[in-house]
């Protein structure tokens, strides 16, 4: 499907995707790369300017947010402060035509799934913006609908309740089977919850996969700088043709633009599991963040991060070490990897 402004500005551009029922699927990128817009082609906010849009075997590309029983939950939750939980809750399932008794009753069992069953007589401003999240996801999922869908949910609470909410909305979609859409700029959050995560920026898809084959196996530069903590180290190719030469087939190391290096990749020779080519450096400083300890170094005057190396002694100075396969990739001036990943698997 494709959606554009005034005929002429592309928003989104020939995306293709399929959702598989029961999963629970990220859309991941920075601002502007359009997952929110996505989010709302899928609900029947927006429609296409192209294309089709289908639940299971039926086209609802004409069809509007209720005939289409999504269930949406935004940053703001966008619950109403005058009624109680219980009524929040019971919201949809009255405009459904529930019988009080039937609706009180589905109520409360959406509120013991989400776990605020003793927070039911409280208003909104009452809670915390967790019990307000929870509340939330349970007035969305009251009218049964066909899709969750989740705009940012966990944006405006702090690093530690976002990390509990995160595995909440897992366990939920979990218990539910609900098929869930999850938007989010984070991609600590999106490789922790996701069954499949699709990468998008400037209207495309750049890569739709599980979260182990985004880190292991990018498609290109940009899903590669996208994806993983600390960021891949990103090198001309240029400044590694040298050491490469005669391990990198020729017709590839001429193509090759940029080598993305995770830090894992960069190890002392006797830790080496699957070596590619030795390299020769200086350690320039050593970083500790939490448990994780790493050590900078100086290779051809440029700086590589390693997290294998940073229990090094502090005195270490020059040394050679390892550039592991495994983590390793070339991009040609596209961005479009050439080499690594499954490009060497044996």
């Amino acid at each position: 499907m494709t959606l554009s402004y005034d005929g002429k500005r592309e928003i989104l551009k020939h995306l293709n995707f399929v959702i598989q029922e029961g999963t629970l699927v990220c859309l991941l990128g920075p601002s502007g790369g359009g997952k929110s817009t996505t989010l709302n082609l899928i609900s029947g906010l927006l429609a296409p300017t192209a294309g089709h849009i289908f639940f299971g075997d039926k086209d609802v590309t004409k069809e509007d947010a209720l005939a289409r029983k999504v269930g949406m939950v935004f940053q703001n939750y966008a619950l109403y402060p005058h009624l109680s939980v219980q009524k929040n809750i019971e919201f949809p399932l009255k405009m459904a035509g529930l019988s009080r008794g039937d609706r009180a009753k589905k109520a409360k069992e959406l509120a013991a799934l989400v776990h605020v069953d003793d927070q039911l007589d409280k208003k909104p401003g009452e809670l915390s913006g967790g019990q307000q999240q929870r509340v939330a996801i349970a007035r969305a999922l009251a009218k049964e609908p066909s899709i969750l869908l989740l705009d940012e949910p966990l944006s405006n609470l702090d690093a530690r309740l976002r990390i509990e909410m995160r595995e909440e909305i897992r366990r939920i979609q979990r218990e539910t089977g609900v098929t869930t859409v999850f938007v989010t700029h984070d991609q600590d959050e999106a490789m922790h919850i996701s069954d499949k995560i699709m990468v998008l920026h400037d209207g495309h898809i750049q890569q739709y996969s599980t979260p182990t084959t985004l880190y292991a196996d990018p498609e290109n530069l940009f899903v590669a700088q996208f994806i993983g903590e600390p960021v891949i180290n990103s090198v001309p190719a240029s400044a590694l043709s040298h050491d490469l030469a005669g391990v990198v087939p020729a017709d590839i190391l001429s193509q090759a633009q940029t080598a993305g290096i995770r830090p894992e990749a960069l190890t002392l020779p006797q830790r080496a599991l699957n070596p590619l080519t030795t390299l020769h450096g200086k350690v320039v400083e050593f970083d500790q963040f939490g448990r994780e300890s790493t050590a900078k170094l100086d290779y051809n005057n440029l700086q590589l991060i390693s997290t294998e190396m940073g229990q090094l002694s502090h005195d270490t100075k020059e040394l050679d070490f390892t550039l592991e396969k495994k983590g390793f990739f070339l991009f040609d001036a596209n961005g479009k990897r050439i080499f690594g990943g499954d490009d060497h698997a044996e």
